[in-house]
């Protein structure tokens, strides 16, 4: 059994999800390069997300941008809302296309209220997230860039299909768009990846990807 790096100790928490909140769930899908939120906008509806994956970030006034964190299956988007009024939408973008169940806000508070299980389902779920994305530059410290980038792919890869542009990857872990690029390459020539078409990867072979995670 391998270790896992702090973050992933609690990433991989395993939160049973209580069958109560997904009764008022309707599905809905987001394509690529849509927004889920408007910035300056009041969030109403709060997504757990089944397949895909989006971007959130901030860009600062002084023309640079930085990648909060990606959110993909089993994640949940809006759930801070439940508890507390976000004055500051953060901007969103979706990679690839995004198959989420959607939920009215003002309905699970009120569940929140009503059901012990379901509040302290989301605030486990919250208090895990904010702990692996402190934990994450803790990690940039001190676990080399191809370990932490086949982690990455092995997260957010989708059917074996690797998407996710090197710019917002490089932004997000913390090194350069050359740097990311050049493990990339030594993926491919360890055979654990090859370019399919555009700015697509295809897994070729996942147990190699997993090996290098752990190294």
């Amino acid at each position: 059994m391998r270790n896992l790096t702090l973050g992933e100790k609690y990433m991989y928490l395993d939160i049973e999800i209580p069958t109560k909140i997904f009764e008022g769930g309707v599905r809905r899908t987001f394509r690529k390069n849509e927004n889920i939120y408007n910035v300056n906008s009041n969030p109403v509806y709060c997504y757990f997300i089944l397949s895909g994956t989006a971007k959130i970030y901030i860009d600062h006034k002084n023309g640079r941008r930085s990648i909060l964190d990606f959110v993909g299956k089993n994640d949940w988007l809006g759930e801070l809302s439940l508890f507390c009024k976000e004055t500051d939408i953060k901007e969103n973008r979706v990679l690839q296309d995004i198959e989420c169940l959607e939920f009215e806000m003002n309905q699970l508070r009120k569940l929140c209220k009503d059901n012990a299980k379901v509040s302290f389902y989301f605030a486990s779920y919250i208090s895990n997230k904010l702990l692996a994305r402190s934990y994450r530059m803790s990690e940039s410290m001190n676990y080399s860039l191809s370990r932490r980038l086949a982690a990455f792919i092995l997260q957010y890869q989708q059917n074996g299909v690797y998407s996710i542009p090197h710019t917002d990857v490089s932004e997000y872990l913390n090194v350069s768009y050359r740097h990311v690029l050049y493990v990339i390459e030594q993926f491919g020539k360890l055979g654990v990846l090859y370019k399919n078409k555009g700015k697509e990867y295809i897994i070729s072979d996942i147990e190699k990807l997993k090996d290098l995670q752990d190294n």
